[in-house]
């Protein structure tokens, strides 16, 4: 089938990350999402910190790179996708042209397990108590380095394998980080601007625009910029363990240039990033408001036809605690390990989902 990437899972989050060689653009706060490998590097040199660069100067093929010692730009997979533009480029073909997906790893047969509030370890061993969960040790193989790991959603006409397996060979997939986000993403040159709210959207989308993983089609004569139709689901919960909502929708953009740059910038394209929205500390209490529902038609305000192009949506949840501080809470407060007062990782996170990309090329 055509190839999909797992940009999560309970090893974390491998979307993007800060501070990267040969990666232009502004500093994107999301990317420090889950990072397990620093906290790998950290177990295995003694250091904090991130672990550094690997070596991508002449023979890079014939040196070993064994992480957690080193990390490249292509180990996420933003930038292995824009990678695979400069690859078309070279070679014609690209051969990083991933749908996206997440999963949990688990190893506790409790697939779909991935839920912050009542999360019981994916290992079985090493994460069997709170006590052990919640501490960043390597005395404890399943300790708070790791998440519940996250989900793939798929764009089916039916719930059956055969539907399922077609979806998945043309890409019609997306991850999450563990709620069930529904995101849509199509791209076109003549999306209509009030597809949102309309009964007919996505039978007009199909019809108009290609969803996420394809390619865009060659623009008409006399085309502007391509138009993308962005929306998204919050998880709607249970009785016991109620959604969050959506804060804010965003498309991520990644290009390369001559001198071999990556480029990516990220646009907040509907919902409110300065909505207000957190928790409290003391009982992982949501604080705020934010959207059940999400839905906008966005066109890139700084395309270049000449320059081939990738787009992604992101949907971002409002503040919700990590599994690790609710726990934290759970343990009565002398008994609590010294990891709760002072995680390794942010205890307030952001859930997400992250659709598959669409790809623009100046030969269509």
């Amino acid at each position: 089938i055509e190839p999909i990437i797992e940009i999560m899972q309970h090893k974390g989050d491998s979307e993007c990350r800060n501070g990267l060689e040969g990666v232009l653009g502004a500093v994107d706060e999301l990317c420090d999402f889950e990072k397990f490998e620093n906290q790998a590097f950290r177990q295995v040199s003694g250091e904090d910190g991130a672990p550094g660069q690997c070596y991508s100067g002449p023979l890079a093929d014939w040196v070993p790179h064994l992480g957690p010692d080193c990390l490249d730009r292509k180990s996420y997979v933003r930038h292995a996708l824009v990678q695979g533009l400069m690859e078309e480029e070279e070679i014609g073909v690209n051969p990083f042209k991933f749908g996206i997906t997440a999963s949990t790893d688990t190893h506790n047969a409790i697939g779909g397990g991935v839920q912050e509030a009542n999360f019981p370890g994916h290992l079985g061993s090493g994460d069997e108590r709170p006590e052990q969960r919640v501490q960043f040790t390597a005395e404890y193989a399943g300790n708070a380095s790791n998440n519940p790991g996250g989900l793939i959603g798929v764009w089916a006409e039916e719930n059956s394998r055969d539907s399922i397996f077609d979806a998945m060979q043309r890409r019609e997939v997306f991850g999450t980080s563990g709620p069930r986000i529904q995101p849509r993403l199509f791209g076109g040159w003549e999306l209509a601007h009030d597809l949102c709210g309309r009964e007919d959207m996505l039978k007009v989308a199909y019809a108009s625009g290609v969803p996420m993983g394809s390619d865009l089609p060659a623009a008409p004569a006399g085309a502007g910029a391509p138009k993308f139709l962005v929306a998204a689901n919050a998880d709607a919960g249970s009785a016991a363990f109620p959604g969050v909502p959506l804060q804010r929708l965003q498309v991520v953009k990644g290009w390369a240039d001559a001198e071999g740059n990556h480029h990516q910038r990220v646009y907040d394209v509907a919902g409110d990033a300065t909505n207000g929205a957190g928790v409290d500390p003391a009982t992982c209490a949501p604080q705020g408001q934010g959207f059940e529902q999400l839905c906008t038609v966005w066109t890139d305000p700084e395309f270049d036809a000449s320059v081939a192009s990738v787009y992604y949506l992101r949907a971002v949840e409002n503040p919700t605690c990590r599994y690790s501080a609710r726990q934290c809470l759970q343990i009565p407060a002398d008994e609590r390990p010294a990891d709760c007062a002072e995680p390794f990782f942010n205890p307030v996170i952001q859930e997400r989902a992250w659709s598959s990309p669409i790809w623009y090329g100046p030969a269509g």
